[in-house]
């Protein structure tokens, strides 16, 4: 036998069978091959379990099964199970969970009369509840989708309106990517028991600083006896949702209670981990970690944690908390689950009746509440997406809709990296037929984030796809605000974020443009908590016909743009420039007015999410900052072309224009996913792998390097690695530009 050996075991208290082995193709915290792994192995029978264990056995065993390319030869000899459960660990992405949902519940298209509208907004805007308006879900009846002053939607949901017939599918995480959040849960937890109180460490442990992924919801929370009740506080709860009803997500006390009881287990195992792991570190440095300089003190929190991890109870830990997820997939009674080999769910699907509305909706918020009082029975932090059809219908509204509407992750608050259009956000412009900007009249376009949601519209060429929609109208007061003042007021506020910050980004034209279009595509809603019928709406009936009417012109081009190529050498200079100065402010090097240095262990997180290749929905996005940093360079050079191939109007030149930008941002993901995510993910592994005194710095610099190499700022040295992104990025530029020239001379043809 190899030095990797397979066991089977169970964890306390439960039925089914996992097993427990190094894989050899996998790295453990330290950066050596044979991380410790348990894998679910799909079925509660001893003699099952002990065939599949062979089976890995035989595989780890010999070395030749050992790579991706041998996949098809191992699953002509071992079971289905035992494939994946080694061959998912080397490739953690999994497939595009929006085909699964495409498979199971088709969206309607534009062929079938339907306007595809994505919703974008800060956090506590409105957009869930106008979202609630356009459906005709109630607050207490429906409680569907969720909602929250907190950041609620955390994966895409899509909902589209039909004449009969309630359908759901929902989409899961990976068993690989939720273990792999868990273990970012508990090791974050373990750091926190190092010096934190029990609360925090709770804290820590239920609930990520980033607010998407939230244990809580899944395991339930802890109860104390003797806590304050805080009368300002905001939880995450639909107050309509009180325990003892018949709900079926509703907690009773007695699970309230079991669940607290096995979270203080777990937190007692978690402060023993941190205890031991601390002792050793100490003894070996012989000082006291709060005693430390801070460089010392951060290499040792390191090690600390990295001891920790590698500890057999850690491994339980998280392993108990995944099975913990699992049984809560066993409390969902309608409808069927898609399942891995192993077991995994994949997706849920349910179809209802129309005198089944409350049923379906009740089923569905297992996946989609946030509800204190169903805490514990939630699986909402592991849906990566959810599909809604069915007839629904709001009481206001004076005609029938076809519509897809698609309520997208809120926006984020703050200046800086995290303002930028997510990538997967900007794919999905493109597939738009109207972007619903929403944000509150309160703020009127103050959150840094709305302004950079504007402008990367406006850089990806789908201005004339923005409506915007400002709600809590009825909270705008003051003496001078009566009627059209109050309205202008309001709107004021979108005008200085396209005349100043649009206009000195992009261009004059494109922000005189762009003012136009709002002109005619803002609304003002208020009251929109309001569900009991009216007798007029008039506004959100006038923002209906404006969604309805959405279907997008067809470009025929006439006439086309000539560009210079040194303007463009100059604009990808700029990107890179716009990309690599924050970065440096981020990772510590030098200042920036919208940045400063992360926290040793966010950029530890960061290196380890690239280095193992998983979606980029982390705190720091440099992916999805390199998209934007480029798309705003480009769009400020494709702005201002040398001369025009015929005669246009300034509208035929805006739409010449736009239409390049598309292109270009379709191309743009895939080159920037290349250079930063894939053509150096060895070296993301490298700085991932680094540990010891110095080592924090030491990472910094090794992320710093894969940006200097893969997004080198162009100048007068013009070397290789220059000339490779520049390459790379003309050739995404100029084959736009050659696809509206062959439409243009196509075009003339005819």
């Amino acid at each position: 036998m190899g030095k990797y050996t397979a066991t089977a075991r169970q964890n306390p208290g439960r039925k089914a069978w996992l097993v427990d082995f190094r894989h050899p193709l996998k790295t453990d915290n330290a950066g050596k091959p044979g991380r410790k792994t348990r894998k679910g192995l799909g079925t509660e029978s001893v003699q099952e379990a002990d065939f599949l264990v062979k089976q890995l056995q035989t595989l780890l065993d010999d070395e030749s099964f050992w790579s991706v390319g041998e996949k098809a030869r191992a699953a002509t000899l071992f079971d289905a199970r035992v494939i994946e459960i080694f061959y998912a660990e080397l490739e953690p992405r999994a497939g595009n969970p929006r085909e699964l949902r495409d498979q199971l519940l088709p969206l309607p298209g534009r062929e079938d009369g339907y306007a595809r509208i994505m919703l974008l907004g800060v956090p506590g805007a409105g957009k869930t509840t106008l979202l609630r308006q356009l459906m005709g879900t109630h607050p207490e009846r429906d409680r569907f989708p969720s909602t929250s002053v907190n950041r609620t939607t955390t994966f895409p949901t899509e909902v589209f309106l039909r004449e009969t017939g309630y359908e759901a599918v929902v989409s899961f995480m990976s068993e690989h990517e939720t273990r792999f959040e868990i273990e970012e849960c508990v090791s974050a937890a373990v750091l926190e028991a190092i010096s934190g109180a029990r609360r925090q460490v709770a804290r820590t442990l239920l609930e990520k600083s980033d607010m998407r992924f939230r244990l809580k919801y899944i395991l339930g929370d802890i109860i104390e006896e003797d806590e304050e009740v805080d009368p300002y506080s905001v939880e995450d709860d639909d107050s309509s949702v009180v325990a003892g009803s018949s709900d079926p997500s509703v907690v009773t006390e007695a699970e309230a209670l079991e669940f607290s009881q096995r979270l203080e287990t777990y937190l007692d195992r978690i402060g023993n981990l941190a205890s031991q792991a601390k002792r050793a570190v100490e003894e070996a440095y012989g000082e006291n970690v709060a005693d430390m300089k801070p460089e010392d003190r951060n290499a040792a929190l390191d090690l600390i944690q990295e001891q920790a991890c590698e500890s057999p109870d850690y491994l339980d830990i998280v392993s108990e908390i995944l099975d913990d997820v699992r049984t809560r997939f066993d409390l969902i009674a309608d409808g069927r689950f898609e399942k891995t080999t192993t077991g995994w769910p994949r997706a849920w699907h349910l179809k209802c009746e129309d005198d089944q509305r409350m049923d379906f909706l009740a089923a569905v918020r297992f996946f989609s509440g946030i509800s204190v009082n169903a805490w514990g029975k939630l699986l909402t932090p592991v849906v990566n997406g959810m599909r809604v059809g069915g007839p629904f219908h709001s009481v206001w509204a004076e005609q029938e809709a076809k519509l897809v509407l698609i309520d997208t992750e809120g926006l984020g608050h703050k200046a800086g990296a995290n303002a930028d259009l997510p990538e997967q956000m900007v794919l999905m412009l493109d597939e738009a037929d109207v972007i619903l900007l929403v944000d509150s009249a309160k703020n009127a376009m103050t959150n840094f984030a709305a302004g950079k949601a504007v402008e990367g519209i406006v850089n990806s060429g789908h201005s004339s796809k923005l409506v915007v929609a400002f709600t809590h109208m009825d909270t705008v007061s003051g003496e001078n605000l009566k009627g059209r003042a109050k309205l202008d007021h309001v709107f004021g506020g979108l005008r200085n974020v396209v005349e100043n910050q649009v206009a000195k980004s992009v261009s004059a034209d494109a922000a005189r443009y762009l003012l136009e279009h709002l002109e005619r595509s803002t609304f003002y809603l208020g009251r929109l908590d309001d569900y009991e019928a009216k007798p007029a709406r008039p506004e959100l009936n006038r923002l209906l016909q404006r969604l309805v009417d959405s279907q997008p012109a067809v470009f025929e081009p006439v006439a086309f743009p000539e560009y210079s190529v040194d303007n463009l050498v100059l604009a990808i200079q700029r990107g890179a420039r716009m990309f690599r100065s924050p970065w440096r402010a981020i990772l510590g090097f030098e200042s920036h007015p919208d940045e400063t240095a992360r926290h040793w262990q966010t950029i530890k997180a960061l290196s380890r999410r690239y280095a193992e290749g998983w979606p980029e929905t982390f705190t720091l996005r440099p992916t999805t900052n390199l998209i934007t940093a480029l798309s705003s360079a480009i769009s400020r050079f494709l702005e201002n072309p040398a001369s025009w191939s015929g005669t246009l109007t300034s509208e035929e030149k805006r739409e010449t224009i736009e239409r390049i930008k598309t292109l270009v941002t379709r191309q743009l993901p895939a080159l920037c996913a290349r250079r930063l995510r894939e053509q150096p993910q060895s070296t993301w592994v490298d700085a991932f792998g680094l540990r010891g005194p110095g080592s924090t710095f030491e990472r910094r610099m090794k992320i710093e390097g894969i940006y200097e190499r893969w997004v080198p700022i162009p100048d007068e040295r013009g070397d290789r690695e220059v000339q490779e992104f520049m390459n790379d990025v003309k050739e995404v530029v100029m084959s736009a530009i050659s696809v509206v020239k062959n439409e243009v001379e196509a075009n003339a043809d005819q």
